[in-house]
C-alpha cells in the first residue's frame, strides 16, 4: 500500500514495478494506492494498470495515518506492506517479502504484529529506521544530538520498540484490533503510536532487514521548513499525552513553550518571518494545551495550522 500526497511521479514509477511483478501478475499480491486530495488529479496512466491496482482518492487530507486507514479497510490481504512512495526496490522483492512473511507466520509463538524492513541510502549504506520510544530524558537530550540519531538507532533483526513506516509490514488483524492507525496524528510519531499500542496489547514488533529497499528522502536528511516544524511539536505533543505519564508531558510542554519563546525572538531579531509564525503558532498551541489539558488540535487541524504560518508571496 502507498499513500500519495503530491507525490504521482514516483508513485506511478514505484507502481510500474510493482504492477510487473509476478506477485502481483499472478493476483497473489495487490496494490493498493491511496490520494490524500493532491493538488493535482491522478494520471489517466494511474487509472488503466489493469485489476492489480485498487486506486483510493480522498477528498480530503487527513495525514498519513487516514490514509493507511482507507487502503487496509479496501484491502483483501492478511499482511499489509506500507511503502512510502519515495522507495526504490530491488529485483524480486515481492517474492522475497512474501517469504518472510511466511516466515514470520510460521513461528511457533505467533507472527510478531509489525515487522519492520530494512532501509538502506541511495550509496548502498544502512539507513537507520528502529527507535526507542520517546521520553523526556530522550527528548531534552535529542537537541544536543545529530538528527539522524534523535529518533533512530542501529539495530540487530529481532523484537524492537518501533520501526519507521517508510516500509513495514503490518497485520490487518492488528489494525482491526486497535480500529486502525490514530488519526489525531497527522503526520509523524503515528507509527511510533502504533508499535507503542501494538507492544501495550502483547502484538510484538520485529526488525527484519533482510529484505531491504533504498529510501530517496528520509526526513532526518532534509531541513525542516517552517511549516513541518509546527507538524512535528504537535505530534510529539501528542504522543506524550497519549502513551507518556502526565509529568512527563507537562515537562516536554513547558520545554516547548520556552523553545518557542526564544526561537521565536530569536527568528524576529533576523527577520525571519515565517519562522517566527511557526514559533509563534507552537507556543499559542502549547498554551492552549496547557490551559485546558486537552489536545487543542487533532489530525487535519494540525495541517492547517502550520499552513497558516507561511508567508503568501515569499520566495
Amino acid at each position: 500500500m502507498i499513500v500519495n500526497y503530491n507525490g504521482w511521479a514516483d508513485v506511478g514509477r514505484l507502481v510500474d514495478v510493482l504492477i510487473s511483478d509476478p506477485e502481483v501478475v499472478s493476483g497473489r499480491c495487490e496494490i493498493v494506492v491511496v490520494d490524500n486530495a493532491s493538488d493535482q488529479p491522478p494520471p489517466s496512466s494511474m487509472t488503466t494498470k489493469g485489476d492489480g491496482l485498487r486506486l483510493i482518492v480522498r477528498p480530503d487530507n487527513g495525514g498519513f495515518a487516514a490514509g493507511v486507514n482507507a487502503g487496509w479497510r479496501a484491502a483483501r490481504g492478511r499482511w499489509l506492506l506500507l511503502l512510502n512512495f519515495d522507495v526504490e526496490l530491488g529485483p524480486s522483492f515481492l517474492t522475497k517479502a512474501l517469504k518472510r512473511v511466511e516466515f514470520h507466520d510460521g513461528r511457533p509463538h505467533g507472527a510478531p504484529g509489525i515487522v519492520g524492513l530494512g532501509l538502506c541510502d541511495p550509496d548502498g549504506s544502512p539507513q537507520p529506521s528502529v527507535g526507542e520510544f520517546p521520553n523526556l530524558p530522550r527528548a531534552l537530550w535529542g537537541p544536543f544530538r545529530p538528527r539522524h540519531r534523535r529518533m533512530y538507532r542501529r539495530a540487530k533483526p529481532g523484537p524492537v520498540p518501533w520501526v519507521t513506516g517508510a516500509c513495514m509490514l503490518v497485520r490487518s488483524d492488528l489494525l482491526a484490533a486497535l480500529g486502525g492507525m490514530d488519526e489525531d496524528f497527522f503526520l509523524y510519531y503515528e507509527e511510533v503510536a502504533l508499535c507503542r499500542s501494538a507492544q501495550d496489547r502483547g502484538w510484538p514488533v520485529a526488525f527484519d532487514p533482510s529484505v531491504e529497499v533504498v529510501h530517496l528522502r528520509p526526513l532526518q536528511s532534509r531541513a525542516l521548513s517552517p511549516r513541518m516544524r509546527v507538524i512535528t511539536r504537535h505530534s510529539k505533543l501528542l504522543y506524550f499525552h497519549k502513551h507518556l505519564p502526565r509529568w512527563q508531558f507537562w515537562g516536554l510542554a513547558l520545554v516547548v513553550a520556552c523553545e518557542a519563546a526564544l526561537r521565536g525572538a530569536w527568528s524576529r531579531f533576523w527577520g525571519n518571518t515565517e519562522a517566527e509564525r511557526s514559533w509563534k503558532a507552537i507556543g499559542a498551541m502549547v498554551k492552549a494545551w496547557r490551559r485546558t489539558g486537552q489536545p487543542p488540535l487533532k489530525g487535519p487541524e494540525a495541517r492547517e495550522l502550520a499552513d497558516s504560518v507561511r508567508v503568501r508571496g515569499a520566495a
